[in-house]
């Protein structure tokens, strides 16, 4: 029986010996191809990956100068509105100073002017009564009957200074409508450029976001190039540990299988 027993182990054993064997072959011959074809898809995925990665880098590059060439625009844009707006507000107190002359210096003038000229009048009537008397004696040698007397003449200058005052004033009245157009004009320009302004702001604030992604995707490459360079390395390592461990393995099966014969001789 334990002859038996002993023969059955032995047997057992250098089945197990055998299939061990077979397997540390079988591990060679098809691990050591695996780990080639594994390498050779992952380099091809790392390739993809880079030419992935340098897609977006150029698709960031070309908004980032999109984003540059906005943000000038929009600039100038600014610079113009805000120049508009300074110039409508330098604009704005000549507007008013015109006002006042139109409306208030010229039509004092005026009214200073027809004063002086009533006093004119009435001294040329005077004149013209005194011319006509003594024209009446015979003291003249020319008699002195002027067509329009002179206090006349100056009253019909006097007279047609008096529409003046009220077209003035309608003067005035429509540039006060425009200053209150430009001020509101001025501030609503205002406005726009405080707009522009915010734009502006965003275009910066996108370009840093870029510029962000921008050194992320270098990163990123720059780590996939030191992978691409160090993945033979470290397959020729798996491939090395691979070679080692059938072997180890081999040597443990053959030492198994030389136990099972022993003990299949002896019994």
């Amino acid at each position: 029986m334990r002859r038996l027993v002993s023969r059955l182990a032995g047997a057992l054993l250098i089945i197990a010996g055998i299939i061990g064997l077979g397997l540390s072959l079988a591990g060679l011959i098809v691990g050591l191809p695996a780990l080639g074809a594994a390498e050779q898809m992952l380099e091809r995925r790392l390739i993809d990956l880079d030419q992935a990665l340098s897609a977006a880098a150029d698709g960031l590059r070309i908004a980032d100068d999109s984003l540059s060439g906005a943000a000038g625009t929009i600039t100038a844009i600014e610079t113009t509105v805000r120049s508009s707006g300074q110039a409508i507000s330098d604009t704005l107190p000549t507007v008013d100073r015109i006002g006042i002359l139109i409306g208030e210096d010229i039509p004092r003038t005026i009214r200073s002017t027809q004063q002086a000229l009533e006093s004119a009048r009435e001294t040329a009537r005077v004149a013209d009564a005194i011319l006509g008397a003594i024209s009446r004696t015979g003291l003249l040698g020319n008699v002195y009957n002027p067509e329009v007397p002179l206090n006349q003449a100056i009253q019909q200058v006097s007279d047609s200074l008096d529409p003046l005052p009220a077209s003035l004033s309608s003067v005035r009245d429509r540039l006060t409508v425009t200053g209150a157009n430009l001020r509101r004009i001025g501030a609503n320009t205002e406005e726009v450029a405080e707009q522009i302004a915010r734009i502006n702001a965003s275009f910066r604030d996108a370009r840093q976001v870029i510029d962000q992604y921008q050194t992320l995707v270098t990163d990123l490459r720059t780590d996939l190039t030191a992978l691409r360079a160090a993945l033979p390395i470290w397959f020729g390592v798996a491939r090395m540990m691979l070679v080692i461990l059938s072997l180890w393995f081999a040597l443990a099966q053959i030492a198994l299988f030389a136990q099972g014969l022993t003990l299949w001789r002896r019994s």
